[in-house]
């Protein structure tokens, strides 16, 4: 993902106002979550445009 997709994706948010940390996670933990999210919601943005194969 690019940084313009990240941004894009964001929308003016925060990392942790689109994937907010759970009481008493750890920073690292948190971060592979978050990563992990981003990404999943980054994917299935363009789920609508795949065409059939």
């Amino acid at each position: 993902m690019a940084r313009r997709e990240l941004l894009s994706l964001l929308d003016g948010r925060r990392v942790t106002e689109l994937v907010p940390p759970r009481a008493g996670e750890p920073p690292s933990d948190y971060a592979v979550r978050a990563t992990g999210e981003l990404m999943i919601r980054y994917l299935a943005q363009d789920a609508d445009d795949t065409a059939p194969s």
